[in-house]
């Protein structure tokens, strides 16, 4: 159930997105997705370090052990667990904006996070089967179903998929 705690959760994906549409898109969000525990972290008992609750839209990260342990809850605009779809994270994050790229303004979505924290899984997640689809192919999708509708006699789509690291930037589209 997607309301629930979720204490099976390590890592996080924070995504940004921001739009410049008139009416109120234009604020920038920022969503964090926590991922499962990898088999890894499973076979040697890691203990989770970070709880979200999405109704509430908290994640809250415990430091120390016993009684030296430290809680700390932070807001977001919006908060995804592990037990979270695909679908979910680009319903509620992406699809709107990509309302506003439909409607003609310029649009970016980005992943933050650190290695192994789930960036690629919920950037692009896996082309296997539709229900494992991240929010690129999504969007994809969804703009050129957009495009066949008669309103859009002439188009031109561009894109970029950029990665940062260690502070080089690479153009992953080339």
């Amino acid at each position: 159930e997607k309301n629930k705690t979720n204490k099976y959760c390590r890592a996080t994906t924070t995504m940004a997105s921001k739009s410049s549409s008139a009416n109120d898109g234009s604020a920038i969000q920022v969503v964090v997705r926590l991922r499962p525990m990898n088999e890894r972290e499973q076979r040697h008992g890691t203990v989770p370090v970070i709880s979200a609750k999405t109704k509430e839209k908290v994640v809250t990260v415990v430091k120390g052990k016993g009684r030296k342990q430290l809680k700390s809850s932070y807001s977001f605009d919006n908060v995804f667990t592990a037990f979270s779809s695909q679908e979910e994270v680009f319903e509620e994050t992406v699809k709107p904006v990509i309302a506003d790229v439909m409607r003609g303004y310029e649009s970016t979505v980005f992943a933050y996070g650190q290695t192994g924290t789930g960036k690629t899984h919920t950037m692009e997640g896996s082309l296997e089967r539709p229900e494992l689809y991240g929010v690129i192919p999504r969007s994809a999708q969804a703009i050129f179903e957009c495009l066949k509708q008669p309103q859009y006699k002439e188009h031109v789509v561009k894109c970029s998929y950029l990665e940062i690291y260690n502070e080089e930037l690479r153009d992953l589209l080339v």
